[in-house]
């Protein structure tokens, strides 16, 4: 019986506890941990892999420090790490999975799965399996949008709207609005400043895969979202295997794989692969950076849809660290890093990708 994205993510920490970790052989560019300690969970903070995480998932990068913030799964933690790998909490508390808002050290979140940062800092929550959409700002959590336990499907304002598990989020540059990428209504949607949802692509409880104009388009589970520096909204979908682009001109387009195609073939547009991609982000000049969980593998895509394999091969038994291409397990969230590396979280540690000059 195939797993469902939310039983296969629940297992994947598990499975990866058993792998050992070996070095990897000659090559350009290198793999190395950055925060924590792969296969060993814990809820620790301070510097590199002193710090301990339980289930990293989401990451995004502060447009302002550099920092890449975590969404910490399993330990229901918001934590923030700096540029030389130092581990903070912003929100939560460590397993104490409810849904509260409040000041930051006494805000309670379920099961954060992604985050997105403002151009003012705010940091934005996808509190995927209590199905609400939270905000941190200024040392304060509150309930953007969505009904904390309730999973369903409505639009409008705050607690009048519904998700069911929603995953991706990214910060609209121009409007400053919140898109979300609501994984099981297979849909997106828009949230303005005000806490309005709108669903602008696919339509709710339908699974299939059509491109053109945005308002009847169909997709199947996204749940990656970036927006590149043109405004182009980028969308992987984990049941699709697919990235598909959503043109300043409202037109969508499948630029990389092949729905109901997964594999892991690294090549361009419809020639090639992926299997369960998770989330992705964009670089610094526009390139596509996608966590392809299924094939334990981080693939990098030009805007024209050429992909190829960045770290990872593949393997299911072992992490390898050291030179290109590396081995490592369950990639989940990826962000631009210090010095134009790319971070990853993988089985309950943030990974460093130094690519080749």
């Amino acid at each position: 019986m195939a797993l469902t994205r939310r039983r296969f993510l629940l297992l994947a920490p598990a499975l990866a506890a058993a792998m050992p970790v070996s070095r990897a052989r000659d090559g350009s560019g290198t793999l190395a941990v950055w925060a924590g300690q792969p296969m060993q969970n814990g809820h620790e903070d301070g510097p590199g892999t002193r710090a301990a995480f339980f289930d990293p998932r989401g990451l995004a990068r502060d447009p302002h420090t550099g920092d890449i913030v975590v969404a910490d799964a399993a330990n229901a933690l918001i934590r923030r790490v700096n540029l030389h790998g130092e581990v903070t909490t912003l929100a939560g508390a460590a397993t104490r999975r409810t849904s509260r808002d409040g000041a930051a050290a006494d805000a309670r979140f379920v099961g954060p799965d992604a985050v997105a940062v403002g151009d003012d800092g705010t940091i934005f929550v996808a509190d995927s399996y209590a199905n609400t959409i939270r905000v941190l700002r200024d040392g304060t959590v509150s309930t953007l949008a969505g009904r904390a336990g309730e999973p369903g499907y409505a639009d409008g304002r705050g607690t009048a709207a519904a998700f069911n598990h929603p995953v991706g989020l990214a910060v609209d540059p121009g409007s400053g609005d919140l898109l979300v990428a609501d994984a099981y209504n297979n849909t997106l949607r828009r949230i303005d400043r005000d806490g309005r949802v709108r669903t602008i692509g696919g339509a709710a409880g339908v699974a299939d895969h059509r491109d053109g104009p945005l308002a009847s388009a169909l997709f199947n589970t996204p749940v990656g979202l970036a927006v590149g520096p043109d405004g182009t909204i980028w969308v992987s979908e984990y049941f699709n295997h697919d990235v598909r682009r959503i043109g300043i001109d409202g037109m969508v387009r499948t630029v990389a794989g092949a729905a109901d195609a997964a594999g892991d073939v690294d090549g361009k547009g419809a020639a090639a692969r992926f299997r369960k991609p998770q989330q992705i982000c964009v670089d610094a000049d526009g390139n596509v950076i996608i966590a392809d969980g299924g094939n334990h593998k981080v693939r990098w895509m030009t805007p024209d849809g050429e992909v190829r394999t960045l770290a990872g091969q593949g393997l299911l038994d072992r992490f390898e660290f050291g030179p290109l291409p590396g081995s490592l397990v369950t990639p989940y969230g990826v962000a631009p890093g210090p010095g134009g590396s790319v971070i990853v979280s993988s089985a309950q540690a943030l990974l460093r990708i130094d690519r080749p000059d």
